[in-house]
This record gives C-alpha cells, sequence and structure tokens, in this order.
C-alpha cells in the first residue's frame, strides 16, 4: 500500500504501509493515511482513490482529517451510479478537446444516495473518444476508442472546476506508471531481497528516497540538451558504475549546481 503524491513533475511516493495478515487493502490505507496527514499536513488536500474506496467510513475518514476525495465509481456503486446516470441522461453535455481526444461531461452536484455519507457527492461523469492513427496489417489505418468514466467527489466546482476535476481524477494513474512500473521494470521494486516486513519496509522506503533525489538531480541540475540526450534510466546506470570506480565520458558535461 504507498502513497504517491499526483499531479506533479516529481513522481514522489510518499509511504508504504504493508497489508496485516486477515485485514482488507481500505484498513491499511486508513492506516497509511493516518500517518501521512500528521507527516504531510499540508502537501496535498484531496485523496484520489479507486472504486474500492466509494464507502462512507473512508469518505467520512477524509473528511473528519480535512480532507477531500475523488473517487471512481464503479457498477458496485448501483444506487449513486443509477441516480447519476438518470439525471445526466436528461441533460445535454458539454464538450472540449483534449490533444487526439474528445471530451464530452456531465457535471452535477448535490447527490444524496451514498448512504452513510455525511455530505453530499458531487458526480463527473466523462465520454472521452480517442482519435488513433495505426498500422494495421501493414496499412495506416484512422481507429477511434470510446471509454465512459464516473468519478464521485466532495469538492464543489468553486474548489475544482470540471476539467481540473478530469485531469485529477486521470492522474491517479501515475501511481501506476510513475511509481510502481517504473520502480518494478527497472529499480527491483519487485524483488524481496530479505522476507522480513521491517527490511521490506525500509528497502522500499530507502528506494523511494534514492528515486526522489535522482529525478531532483536529472530534473533541476542537467540542462535541457543533456537531458534529451541521458534519461533517467541512464543517469541511474551512469551513476551506479561510478560505484565501481568507472567513470562516465561525458561527466565534465553536467551542469554545476548553483
Amino acid at each position: 500500500m504507498v502513497c504517491h503524491l499526483i499531479g506533479h513533475e516529481l513522481a514522489i511516493p510518499l509511504d508504504v504501509e504493508l497489508l496485516q495478515p486477515g485485514e482488507g487493502e481500505e484498513t491499511a490505507a486508513k492506516r497509511l493515511l493516518e500517518r501521512v496527514f500528521e507527516l504531510y499536513p499540508r502537501y496535498f488536500d484531496v485523496v484520489v482513490g479507486d472504486a474500492l474506496y466509494l464507502d462512507a467510513p473512508f469518505i467520512n475518514f477524509c473528511r473528519a482529517h480535512g480532507k477531500h476525495a475523488i473517487i471512481t465509481i464503479r457498477g458496485d456503486q448501483r444506487l449513486l451510479l443509477r441516480d447519476a446516470q438518470g439525471l445526466f441522461r436528461q441533460q445535454d453535455p458539454g464538450e472540449w478537446a483534449e490533444k487526439n481526444c474528445r471530451i464530452q461531461f456531465w457535471d452535477a452536484e448535490g447527490f444524496t444516495s451514498a448512504e452513510g455519507v455525511e455530505e453530499p457527492l458531487r458526480v463527473l461523469h466523462t465520454v472521452e473518444t480517442t482519435h488513433r492513427r495505426q498500422r494495421i496489417g501493414g496499412q495506416w489505418q484512422e481507429t477511434e476508442e470510446t471509454k465512459s468514466w464516473y468519478w464521485a467527489t466532495t469538492l464543489s466546482p468553486g474548489q475544482l472546476s470540471t476539467r481540473r476535476l478530469w485531469r485529477a481524477a486521470h492522474n491517479r494513474w501515475d501511481i501506476e506508471n510513475d511509481c510502481f512500473n517504473t520502480l518494478s521494470a527497472h529499480w527491483g521494486l519487485d524483488h524481496c531481497y530479505k522476507h522480513d516486513p521491517a527490511a521490506i519496509v525500509n528497502f522500499t522506503l530507502t528506494l523511494f528516497i534514492v528515486f526522489v533525489l535522482l529525478q531532483c538531480f536529472w530534473l533541476r541540475n542537467l540542462k535541457s540538451p543533456r537531458r534529451r540526450l541521458l534519461t533517467l534510466i541512464a543517469l541511474a546506470r551512469e551513476l551506479d558504475r561510478t560505484l565501481a570506480v568507472c567513470v562516465a565520458p561525458w561527466h565534465r558535461q553536467l551542469a554545476r549546481g548553483p
């Protein structure tokens, strides 16, 4: 269980929590967030989660700690989803374009059909049509893919506009793409070096620190032309080479710190 700061140029995992035997993911998530709320009280204002966390105890937990929530709605939240679908069928959608994607949206607040939630929720629904040019069977073909999304949030339109809410909700995938995938593929996150809970946590937290520091060096210390030639992973490999007293041929070209 990882808490990851999204929507920033840097990929910043904040903390990790192991699931205890027999407990659910939400229990561990609350324990993790209790610690994160205390250690990083002003780092963020909103908790973004997948459909597992769309229940009254979790939303009320976030609000009790002064945080808002943005959570994906899936089919098992039938009452809230059915109410939103019924309302949106009577409304014309808004629309905007995002690169090669056309987005239709419906955005309304005041939903009280999420049982036990202590305040009305706002629901955003989008239908996103992405246009792609793909090479299929040796020939270029134009294709379209359409996806439908629903999200619930405690944020009002005055606090977060529709477009920013949509972007924040989709940024939840940062934890998969920028954290888990990158660290598993290139940094050994998926390898257990010692089968002891304390050792696993310590290794993971050390890995997070190194990952953030390396990103800071790559983004803040290297000049832009050098970053175009030297990826973050390539930089990590070159730094690893220096541990064996092997100096990279380009090391004199690195920008000096202020």
